[in-house]
């Protein structure tokens, strides 16, 4: 997954920049390809979960609570579209650094605030350093006066930001591998390179481009691969029937998302798309992560019996 990033970094300094069309293609087809499906695990997911509990699961319960989630943090998007962004971002922090480190022990305050501030890192390199190419999608949700100073505020103080992100991420990096040298000691490296890397080509790459590494390429691949070993553990599903069911609800999402667009005038254009995807992505990062952190909680205790 490295490598794959390296290379479109590579093509886009040195070989064959894309354009904004073609890199609206890129992140667009991997959404379709890998970040859907991730999502469309969630109700395989959560039936594991429940047994995994030794709670009773149903379908019916389950599609109403999430998209009951899901219609309530869209209102919270729409009625106070600043406190709504804000909280977001919070929770994509958390759900994204909760699945990059879910090989390390995160159980405990420092390591929930080790998983929190490598989210908040990752995402402020993604969204402040590129926050010229942000900025106006935020504006389209953001109205007013208040809301056009506060971003501008964040916009000449975006690296300051970034800087303290990066601050506290090391400083509750470095913590949590104090107390708990024995059990990182070999992975400690090997992770500092691996984010080194992915902060580079963060930096480097353009917002989509970046944005589409980071979430299709290496977040969903990652969470992917975590949901099928799951799933896989105890043996509930075969490998067939896990391909059938996310390829089924795959389906059924992009199907619901066309229909969204076609009422929200969607199709009009592909940056119209694009932020579009970005808006179903914020609202379904409310329910999806919920389903996640039920699962990692599971995995940890599953390898801590197995230890």
């Amino acid at each position: 997954m490295l490598l794959s990033g390296c290379v479109l970094l590579l093509f886009q300094q040195y070989i064959l920049p894309f354009n904004d069309s073609t890199q609206s293609i890129i992140f667009l087809a991997g959404i379709l390809l890998l970040g859907v499906p991730h999502g469309a695990a969630d109700l395989l997911v959560a039936s594991q979960n429940a047994n995994s509990s030794k709670k009773s699961f149903s379908k019916f319960r389950f599609l109403a609570v999430y998209i009951s989630r899901l219609f309530a943090f869209a209102a919270i998007l729409w009625l106070f579209p600043l406190p709504g962004i804000l909280l977001f971002i919070l929770f994509a922090a958390y759900h994204f650094g909760e699945t990059d480190l879910y090989q390390f022990k995160t159980n405990t305050l420092i390591g929930k605030l080790f998983v929190i501030t490598y989210g908040l890192l990752i995402l402020s390199v993604i969204l402040l350093h590129h926050f010229d190419e942000v900025k106006p999608f935020f504006q389209l949700l953001i109205a007013g006066n208040r809301s056009t100073d506060f971003l501008n505020l964040l916009d000449a103080n975006r690296y300051n930001i970034i800087s303290v992100s990066g601050i506290l991420f090391f400083t509750t990096t470095f913590i949590y591998f104090l107390r708990n040298s024995n059990s990182v000691a070999k992975d400690k490296g090997e992770f500092l390179i691996r984010f080194g890397i992915i902060l580079l080509i963060l930096f480097k790459l353009p917002l989509l481009l970046g944005f589409t590494f980071y979430f299709v390429v290496w977040h969903s691949v990652l969470s992917l691969n975590n949901i099928i070993n799951y799933l896989r553990k105890e043996n509930t599903f075969s490998k067939k029937n896990i391909t059938r069911q996310i390829v089924q609800y795959s389906l059924l999402a992009i199907g619901g998302i066309c229909l969204f667009g076609l009422t929200g005038y969607m199709f009009v254009s592909s940056n119209a798309i694009v932020g579009y995807v970005f808006l179903g992505l914020a609202v379904l990062t409310a329910p999806h992560m919920q389903i996640m952190y039920d699962m990692y909680c599971s995995l940890r205790q599953f390898k801590q019996v197995e230890n």
